[in-house]
């Protein structure tokens, strides 16, 4: 129970209650208990966030989802035959002008795509003549092994994607050349 002393009014009219000396220490203690326990709340918090954080962590990255199986590659035989003769009618055209283009450059010649054309710019002249002969040349082994531009790409991307069916392109290349 709280005891007022004296309830006085000061000069400005507002009400000033004196406590006595054992009111004020238990309303000091009351008010340092409840710093204290808003302390002890704060670093309970702040210890539990870390916790969790860490704990988070060290949780084992998982990393992205495996992406699921390819569908089978449903080419024939004859279509996979076909495409691994195109490409190795194209893989010794593009070895002559490897060489050719690497006698020119005096040295390692960076990587050249067909489709890129930023990479053959970056060419001497006479390597960026050899580059786009390989590249025309290419494009015509391909139209006259039969298959359609779309077929070969798509063939090419199943290859790249589906490990049992790049198998069943290099055995057909090996196949082929067997003498």
């Amino acid at each position: 129970m709280i005891k007022i002393i004296q309830n006085k009014r000061n000069p400005g009219g507002d009400s000033v209650i004196i406590m006595s000396l054992a009111v004020q220490r238990m309303v000091f203690v009351h008010c340092s208990l409840f710093n204290l326990n808003r302390i002890f709340t704060r670093s309970l918090m702040s210890s539990l966030v870390v916790f969790f954080s860490i704990l988070h962590g060290c949780t084992v990255f998982q990393g992205p989802p495996p992406t699921p199986p390819p569908p089978p590659s449903n080419f024939s035989d004859e279509e996979v035959t076909n495409y691994a003769q195109t490409v190795l009618k194209i893989e010794d055209q593009r070895q002559r002008a490897y060489k050719d283009i690497e006698a020119i450059m005096d040295t390692q010649p960076p990587e050249i795509a067909c489709d890129q054309p930023e990479s053959i710019k970056q060419l001497p002249n006479d390597a960026q003549e050899i580059a786009v002969e390989f590249c025309n040349q290419s494009k015509k082994i391909a139209a006259d092994s039969g298959l359609s531009s779309d077929d070969f790409n798509a063939i090419t991307e199943n290859a790249q994607k589906d490990a049992t069916f790049k198998k069943r392109i290099q055995n057909a290349m090996i196949r082929i050349r067997r003498p």
